[in-house]
């Protein structure tokens, strides 16, 4: 039986928030990464480390961009660009200050940056190249260097007084930057065995399907699905008053770990940015929230919006409201995507929608042939042009030659080759057209949410006008995938469920975290918060992703100004884009989109100044 406390109270103390190391550490290779953070880092602070941008996506710029606003908004002074492939490191220094960047091919190459000269006079700790976080940590621990031999390493973890890192393994980096995060917290780090995808989208699927029809009520299955996630992490004891961080591929392991507040975090992708997105928020200088976003479309009851407005304007947040005909999919996008913000609640139904099922036949580029079947869910907003509609589209792969994408044996029965890659690009040029289409009820992973007038299929470039905002989905089933894609958005905390719920417990939960529970690190106001609203009972739907030092912090100086000020600068940044576009030889719709960004923030700064003609002596 997996214990749930009914009291809210918890004897926890505060984690501190952990400043940030001047140096980080831009890697692909764990090992270098590892011996880096060994001699720069330093109690009580954390050092970034993130992977180097995917130059084989197609949006590669954006990789850049990404990286260089993460390093810039951590606030270092130097960046070590370790090993990765080199037109990444390339990319990198064309788009970075050149006194700013250092290749480092060994962590000899700086040397002079080390937190301790006493770590060069220690023996270093010799380290096997497996369960390399363990041996990070523990090299951090004790002031040593690492060394890495061929030798297996240790089978042990590293105990926690009072907070616990878990992580999976799986991928190496990832397991660094656990170690700098446990490091940074004062934390323990505990290691468990990768979870099949196959196993995970199964368990997940479960949680999708806890109302359907069956045999066993919701609550066994309910109970099922925790004793099964329970299973996927053996040997993991929480800190006796602590608390957990887990470090995931896709399963939300602390709904079985119930008596202790948890949250999450995944290990891929971009988890060292979504580390450093947490913490350099917490950071004192930065104000906490001061303008918060909600969205009610009216599809159902949500009386968590408006008691939600009423707290936060007692907080002197400035509030924004998208409710009935306001919340469409066009304004929800583009408030989402280009509105300063600090906090965003969603109210409304989520869950995959219906869409198609495409099969296509060609020749790859090594001229075997193929036929490859997707499914295809659409997201429809309104555009200026009556008779033209803005379509979003979400595609999954489902087979290949006959073998369905996600068989774990898929890679024994079937070669993918060059198969994705000439389909992805074909598709661009429009030179390849399917040769069967039909319906389907459900296309696996779109998780829509509804809006007044159309399906809003979030894929949100960046949000809040390139802010790092908190998100609260209390839409049903809302954190399997969106959590990912926020997260990858630059959201630095999500807070979504994992099962339908009703009105009212949206309300009592949410009401809760945001106003009794406030002062608290976001997981704990949650967690005290859902042991207040269930008591006894073992139903806990919400889950929180993001760093677990992060709080609800209210804080305001003047909101409507700072908001004009940054559309007005965005509208700018844009404006001077547009004429830069057409030498680079942009397609016409991207200078098209380009042009309705500044035409959105053009608007947008004519009705707000309208509205608030904001004082320079700092009153609204």
């Amino acid at each position: 039986m997996i214990s749930v406390s009914d009291s809210g109270k918890h004897p926890q103390m505060p984690l501190k928030v952990p400043s940030i190391r001047p140096v980080a550490i831009v890697s692909d290779d764990a090992q270098s990464a590892a011996q880096l953070s060994c001699l720069v880092g330093m109690r009580g602070a954390y050092v970034a480390v993130i992977d180097g941008p995917r130059m084989g996506r197609d949006d590669r710029k954006a990789e850049v961009t990404r990286r260089r606003n993460t390093l810039a908004r951590s606030g270092v002074k130097t960046a070590l660009l370790g090993p990765m492939p080199e037109e990444a490191r390339a990319a990198l220094q064309a788009d970075l200050p050149k006194r700013f960047c250092r290749v480092v091919n060994g962590w000899e190459d700086a040397q002079d940056l080390i937190a301790d000269h006493k770590r060069l006079e220690r023996e270093p700790l010799v380290w096997g190249r497996d369960r390399i976080g363990i041996g990070t940590l523990k090299a951090l621990t004790e002031g040593r260097r690492i060394e890495f031999t061929d030798e297996p390493s240790r089978m042990e973890n590293v105990p926690a007084a009072n907070h616990l890192v878990v992580c999976e393994e799986g991928e190496p980096l990832s397991e660094v930057i656990a170690a700098n995060y446990a490091f940074a917290l004062g934390a323990g780090l505990t290691l468990i065995p990768r979870v099949p995808k196959v196993l995970t989208d199964e368990l997940l699927e479960g949680f999708y399907g806890l109302q359907d029809p069956g045999d066993l009520s919701p609550t066994e299955r309910l109970q099922s699905l925790k004793h099964r996630i329970s299973a996927c992490c053996p040997n993991v004891k929480a800190p006796q008053g602590g608390s957990i961080t887990f470090l995931t591929s896709g399963l939300p392991f602390g709904i079985a770990h119930a008596d202790v507040p948890t949250t999450h975090l995944f290990t891929y992708p971009d988890l060292g940015i979504c580390v450093v997105n947490g913490i350099a928020a917490e950071q004192p200088e930065k104000l906490g929230v001061e303008i918060a976003v909600l969205v009610d479309p009216g599809t159902t009851p949500a009386p968590e919006i408006e008691a939600s407005a009423k707290v936060l304007a007692k907080r002197r947040v400035f509030v924004r409201g998208y409710s009935g005909r306001g919340a469409s999919v066009r304004a929800v996008t583009e408030a989402v995507e280009l509105f300063p913000y600090d906090l965003l609640i969603f109210a409304t139904h989520c869950g995959d929608a219906d869409g198609y099922r495409w099969t296509y036949e060609y020749k790859d580029y090594e001229g075997v042939p193929r036929t490859f079947v997707v499914d295809i869910a659409l997201g429809v907003g309104q555009t200026d042009e009556e008779e033209m509609l803005d379509v979003m589209q979400y595609m999954r792969f489902h087979s290949l030659d006959g073998v369905s994408w996600t068989d774990p044996k898929k890679a024994e029965k079937i070669t993918v080759g060059s198969a994705v890659r000439y389909f992805v690009d074909a598709r661009a040029q429009d030179e390849i057209k399917p040769v069967k289409r039909e319906e389907i009820e459900r296309v696996t992973g779109s998780a829509v949410m509804k809006m007044f007038d159309h399906n809003y299929l979030a894929m949100p470039r960046h949000l809040g006008n390139k802010a790092t905002p908190i998100i609260i989905n209390n839409a049903c089933v809302s954190w399997h995938e969106l959590a990912k894609r926020f997260m990858f958005a630059d959201c630095r905390a999500y807070i979504g469920t994992l099962y339908p719920i009703m009105p009212a417990e949206a309300d009592a939960v949410m009401m809760a975290t945001i106003e009794k529970q406030f002062e608290k690190e976001l997981p704990h106001a949650l967690w005290s918060a859902q042991n207040a609203a269930y008591k006894g009972s073992s139903r806990r739907p919400y889950v929180v992703s993001g760093v677990y030092c992060q709080r609800f912090r209210f804080g305001s100086k003047n909101a409507p100004e700072r908001i004009l000020a940054e559309m007005m600068e965005a509208q700018k940044s844009w404006e001077r884009r547009l004429p830069k576009l057409a030498e680079e030889g942009a397609s016409d719709s991207i200078i098209k989109r380009t042009g309705s960004l500044v035409d959105y923030y053009a608007a947008e700064i004519a009705a707000f100044s309208k509205r608030w003609h904001p004082k320079r002596d700092g009153r609204r």
